[in-house]
């Protein structure tokens, strides 16, 4: 039996993709802002970090959304009919396998950005690395940022507002979904979390597509963010995958099972209400 979406009557505020695009760089701006702010100063207080760091993405975050919200004329209840929108056990269970089955695949496009052999990845690279080093200094501080903070945060700006606006604006889903990952995986400010962050994007971009459900988008992107987290701090390294990659043909057969359950979410949400 197909899905009933049971949605709220939503707003119909539009955002075409050169809104879109100036909304990710306002995005971008807030959070680089309040990090230089904060964050930056906090390596001559000793201590502050644990503290600093997750207020200073709060503020950016919470910043962009106030920015965008007044500048699409956005209100608070239009975000909350989609937060509060419920999903069945089915679609949930579809999504987390959607993820699950396509994460080798994102880990594999990571890979394919190299860390070393070019001297200004490498140094990039270099960068990120000595960046990300306070994930392992600072976890309790790292852990609310990356997996709690940053899951709310992203899917408002990314999917509650950008893409759901350029969907609003009766632009092709396809293009939409794929323009809004693209976005978002711009915004990680690095090559190699652009192209899986943004195909990761792209996953959950298609999920809040068919069931309008932003809490569902957030869930997804906490897992995955959790599922990460737990990796690097066993082993206390950025280049440690939760797949092995070595095995091409799993990846393939994985990617395969994951079309399926999109083809599925698909179908069930048929009767879904137009998003313009």
């Amino acid at each position: 039996m197909n899905e009933i979406n049971k949605a709220k009557p939503i707003s119909l505020f539009q955002m075409n993709w050169q809104q879109a695009l100036t909304a990710t760089f306002v995005v971008i701006f807030c959070w680089q802002f309040w990090g230089m702010l904060l964050v930056y100063p906090a390596q001559y207080i000793p201590g502050s970090y644990n503290f600093l760091l997750p207020v200073s993405f709060l503020l950016g975050g919470v910043s962009a959304i106030f920015i965008l919200m007044k500048t699409m004329k956005l209100l608070w209840k239009d975000l909350r009919n989609h937060l509060e929108n419920p999903t069945s056990f089915a679609l949930l269970f579809l999504s987390i396998l959607l993820y699950l089955f396509l994460l080798p695949f994102a880990e594999y496009l990571t890979e394919i950005v190299p860390t070393q052999g070019i001297p200004w990845l490498e140094n990039w690279y270099q960068i990120m690395s000595e960046t990300f080093q306070k994930v392992f200094d600072y976890p309790i501080a790292s852990f609310l940022t990356i997996c709690i903070l940053a899951p709310i945060l992203e899917e408002i700006l990314f999917r509650g507002i950008i893409l759901r606006g350029m969907l609003q604006k009766g632009l092709s889903p396809i293009f939409a979904i794929f323009f809004s990952s693209i976005l978002f995986g711009l915004a990680h400010l690095n090559p190699w979390q652009f192209l899986g962050a943004g195909f990761l994007g792209g996953i959950i971009g298609f999920v809040y597509y068919r069931t309008k459900s932003l809490w569902l988008a957030i869930f997804l992107h906490a897992l995955n963010n959790m599922i990460s987290f737990y990796y690097m701090m066993k082993y206390e390294s950025l280049e440690k995958n939760v797949s092995n990659l070595d095995h091409t043909t799993s990846i393939i057969l994985l990617f395969m099972a994951g079309l399926i359950c999109g083809w599925t979410m698909y179908k069930l949400t048929q009767n879904k209400q137009q998003w313009n």
